[in-house]
């Protein structure tokens, strides 16, 4: 059936099952169309027998909320667990896999929950024993990059000028969020030059990741905050992680992937480690798929997830007497 028929016969379809809510369907039409011209995983799937699949579970759907079924349904098929359809800003669709990975076979949900609210884990900077500077990059909202981005340079820069010349980077209780602030924040940690980047299906899909002049530059697009302090490159950075980093969290990992003087401690990541764009569907509805995949500065994929070195269990009060983690840390950036 060529697609002017099938077309016809989708609008009839519809017309017959007394579909006479024109936005509702139009929300649909557009959610398959992007999902089947965007979504990094659109070549897994048998569009021809998807697309009308997904129809017949949202023909008799009047409003928004009883496309879900057809919403989810979409979803399911990608196999894309960072998709999400949103009415008002709410997730209404989403996917979860049916069989847990096996690194994620630890992972406590009220933990992870903590995590993801950002209300329990803190940012916070502190400079300890010989000149080591300690860093948690949680989790950041969608807001005022500047300012988050400022809130974590100046903690740098006070760091640095406190005598910090070696790092720990804890992004164990970084859920995700906006990766801009996050990277611009600590540029002068992490070094002028490519920094990696996405690798999508296509060249077109593909974006590159640089700070240049001290600004993180995702493609084009940058926050460009003033310098505030000199930087120290190329000191030794400690990078810890956990399974509950995700997301932009991840992003943040891959960008020390590849970087010199640099070493990997925790868990291995959550494993949502692409990126997704934002498509607004109508006035109330919005959609947010994979597109690509993060890569590191030296072209390495990372298509499940972010690994470590030196892996460690996973403590619930950083830099508490137990935690093991940064103690194996400490003591690496200690030696020579």
């Amino acid at each position: 059936m060529n697609k002017i028929l099938f077309g016809l016969f989708l609008t009839i379809t519809f017309a017959a099952c007394g579909q006479s809510n024109d936005a509702v369907r139009k929300a649909l039409d557009e959610v398959i169309s992007h999902a089947e011209t965007s979504s990094l995983y659109r070549n897994s799937v048998d569009w021809e027998k998807l697309r009308p699949t997904v129809y017949d579970l949202g023909k008799d759907a009047n409003s928004i909320p009883e496309l879900v079924p057809a919403f989810n349904y979409l979803i399911e098929a990608l196999e894309d667990d960072h998709g999400r359809i949103l009415l008002n800003h709410k997730p209404i669709a989403y996917y979860y896999p049916k069989e847990i990975a096996p690194h994620r076979a630890s992972t406590n949900p009220e933990i992870y929950s903590k995590v993801q609210m950002r209300q329990v884990y803190k940012f916070h900077g502190a400079l300890l024993k010989n000149n080591i500077g300690y860093l948690r990059i949680v989790g950041l909202q969608m807001g005022d990059k500047e300012k988050f981005a400022t809130e974590i340079q100046s903690k740098v820069c006070a760091l640095i000028e406190a005598g910090a010349e070696k790092w720990i980077l804890d992004l164990r209780y970084n859920g995700g969020g906006d990766m801009f602030p996050m990277v611009e924040g600590i540029t002068a940690i992490i070094g002028d030059g490519n920094i990696g980047g996405s690798k999508g299906l296509t060249n077109e899909e593909n974006s590159a990741w640089k700070i240049q002049d001290y600004d993180f530059y995702y493609d084009d697009q940058t926050i460009a905050l003033e310098e505030a302090c000199p930087p120290k490159e190329g000191g030794k950075v400690a990078v810890l992680t956990s399974v509950y980093t995700a997301s932009s969290g991840e992003a943040v990992a891959v960008i020390f992937k590849g970087r010199e003087n640099t070493k990997f401690f925790g868990q291995n990541t959550f494993g949502l480690v692409t990126v997704t764009d934002w498509t607004v569907i109508n006035d109330s509805t919005a959609m947010t798929i994979a597109v690509s995949y993060y890569k590191d500065r030296n072209g390495v994929v990372y298509d499940k997830f972010v690994d470590v070195d030196v892996k460690m269990p996973f403590v619930e009060e950083p830099l508490s007497v137990g935690d093991s983690c940064s103690l194996a840390a400490i003591k690496w950036l200690e030696g020579d």
